[in-house]
Parts: structure tokens; C-alpha cells; sequence
């Protein structure tokens, strides 16, 4: 018996130096003190479980230079995360669709939240905003710069992406013109993604997910509307890449937390830790389902139809109901009937 005990006991204490070094290792790469990830394991045991969670996703490229001034967002991504199906449903919003509450653009929304005198009424705003005109009620705010996904995409090791259809865009802005504006160097650049098999790092993935100048098609990878496209396909692969590394790299765990807290969003720790915990097993069979929102030029098939006419003076997109009805339902039905 005393045998026994002591095997035990030899086995216990090996557990606990091999958690406790575990613990000090991720620490000291995520720049936190040792007990701040027990507590927070700790903490998230008391959280009341969740079956969905509602979140938005906003792109941003920050933009202050001679060509362009804005801070406005190119990606607007409406998501739901199903954990008792192990579903991820997203809908892409044009970044041109006007609200006529707001009187401007949707993608005018964030810059508005950022002049918020703290971040809780910034995403408050944010959170408001987009629950009314998707009919949904969000939870969660993320917001992802172009460095942002370099930055990802380097961690990573970069992701592999499948193309029907191959792009060029001639009239891409030319890094070293903004930087350093001059008649000897050309304005525009040309960028080209083949059809096939593409490599995407931070060499080269902003070009993928901005171009939208290669074409007067959205079919042709042009317009916003091909780049709403390509830009749902990404974070597909961006899934699939992560799963893949945590999977046969966990090493990566630390280097992924610390970008987490890089970028601007309204999740806490203990949140996180929760969703991990209940539902492990889900996420690692997560199936990714992309719902194309009708968006054309006929309000008679499409929920979001170009007019034809400015409002204020701009190119826009429109819904059939000032209020967005059409657009509760179709995301209504979309979710109901997957």
C-alpha cells in the first residue's frame, strides 16, 4: 500500500511540475504574471454557458497619406457561432450600404464609435448600431487592421488559397509613392493572383483582400462585391490554418494569444477561456457556411440593390425597407434553415 502511495505521489508531483512549468513557460511569453492564467481558469468555471454567439467582424485600413484619408472599414462581417451544430455562419455587408437612420454609410459607423470618450460606449455604438440593421443582436466587436493580418498571416506561416478565378489590378496604390510622393514614381502598381493554388503572406495578403480595381466584374475578382468575396474565402483558410497549426504546433499558442491582445475588440480572457473549455470539441469541427446576401441592381430579386440615383452625392446601396426588414428576414431564414 505505502508502495502505492508513494507511485502516486511521484505521478501527482510530476503533474504539477509539468503544469506549473507549462504555466511559467506561456507566461513569460504573454508577458503575464504565473497566477494570472490560473485565476483566470478559475474564473471562467463560473461563467454561464452559451450556446451561439453573435459577433461582428470590421476591417479596417487606416489610411493618412496623399493619396487617401480615412478610417473608415472596407470588411463588414456579421457572425454567428452556433457550438451545439458546430457552425460558423457569416454574412458580408457592403461597406456602401447606407443607413438613413445614421444618414451616411454603414462603414462610417466605426469612425463615429472611435471619437467615443472611452471603449465601452465605442463599442456600445458599434454593437447598437449593427444589431439594428441586421436584425441580430450582437455580443461582440472585432476589429482586424490590414498589419493586423500580416502579422497573422506571418504567425501562421502563411495560408494557402484556392482560386477559380485569377485577378490583376493595375491601378493598386503604390506603397512607395505614398511614402514618398514624387512625379519619378508611379502612382499605381499592378498586382496578380493567379488562378489555382496562391501562397498568402505579409508579403502580399493586404493586396489580396484591398484589390478591388482588377476588374468591372465581381465575378472577375473587381468591385467590392468580388472583394466581399475573397475576403470570406480567406477567413476560411485563415480557419482551416489555425485549427491545422494548434493541432501539430501548439507551441504557437503563446504567439497567437499575444496577437489576440494586439487587436481591438470587447472579449475578456475569461470569455475566451469558457468558450475554449465548453466547447473544444466543437470548435475543432467547426463548418464554415457562407450566405451570399442578394446584392445587385434589381429591387425586385436583390435584398440590397444599387439605386439608380446618389444619395448625397454618393454611390450606394440601398435595402427595400429603410429600416432593413428585408435584411432581418433573409438572415433570419438563412439561420433557421441551415
Amino acid at each position: 500500500m505505502k508502495k502505492i502511495l508513494k507511485i502516486l505521489l511521484v505521478l501527482v508531483s510530476s503533474l504539477l511540475f509539468l503544469v506549473s512549468l507549462f504555466i511559467f513557460y506561456f507566461s513569460r511569453l504573454t508577458y503575464r504574471h504565473f497566477f494570472y492564467f490560473p485565476k483566470t481558469f478559475k474564473d471562467s468555471l463560473f461563467l454561464p454557458k452559451t450556446d451561439h454567439l453573435n459577433f461582428l467582424l470590421l476591417g479596417v485600413d487606416k489610411r493618412d497619406d496623399s493619396l487617401e484619408k480615412t478610417n473608415t472599414t472596407d470588411t463588414i462581417i456579421y457572425g454567428q457561432l452556433d457550438f451545439n451544430q458546430a457552425r460558423l455562419h457569416l454574412f458580408s455587408l457592403p461597406r456602401d450600404l447606407w443607413d438613413y437612420s445614421l444618414n451616411s454609410k454603414i462603414n462610417q459607423i466605426y469612425p463615429t464609435a472611435s471619437q467615443a470618450p472611452d471603449s465601452a460606449q465605442k463599442f456600445t455604438y458599434i454593437k447598437d448600431n449593427f444589431s439594428r440593421i441586421t436584425g441580430q443582436n450582437i455580443d461582440k466587436v472585432l476589429i482586424l487592421s490590414t498589419n493586423n493580418l500580416k502579422n497573422l498571416a506571418d504567425i501562421l506561416g502563411g495560408v494557402d488559397l484556392y482560386l477559380d478565378q485569377g485577378f490583376i489590378d493595375d491601378q493598386y496604390p503604390n506603397e512607395n509613392y505614398i511614402n514618398n510622393p514624387s512625379p519619378q514614381i508611379p502612382v499605381y502598381r499592378t498586382v496578380k493572383f493567379n488562378s489555382g493554388w496562391n501562397h498568402l503572406d505579409s508579403t502580399n495578403i493586404s493586396e489580396f483582400v484591398r484589390s478591388r480595381k482588377s476588374s468591372d466584374l465581381a465575378a472577375n475578382g473587381g468591385t467590392d462585391l468580388g472583394r466581399i468575396d475573397r475576403q470570406q474565402q480567406l477567413i476560411n483558410a485563415l480557419i482551416d490554418r489555425l485549427k491545422q497549426q494548434i493541432h501539430s504546433n501548439p507551441k504557437i499558442l503563446p504567439y497567437l494569444y499575444n496577437f489576440w491582445q494586439s487587436l481591438e475588440h470587447n472579449f475578456t480572457d475569461i470569455e475566451l477561456f469558457t468558450y475554449a473549455l465548453d466547447h473544444f470539441s466543437t470548435l475543432s469541427q467547426l463548418k464554415i457556411i457562407r450566405h451570399s446576401i442578394p446584392t445587385g441592381e434589381n429591387p425586385k430579386q436583390d435584398i440590397i440593390y444599387h439605386p439608380p440615383y446618389f444619395i448625397n452625392r454618393q454611390w450606394v446601396f440601398v435595402t427595400k425597407d429603410q429600416d432593413f426588414t428585408t435584411l432581418h428576414d433573409f438572415i433570419d431564414s438563412s439561420l433557421k434553415n441551415e
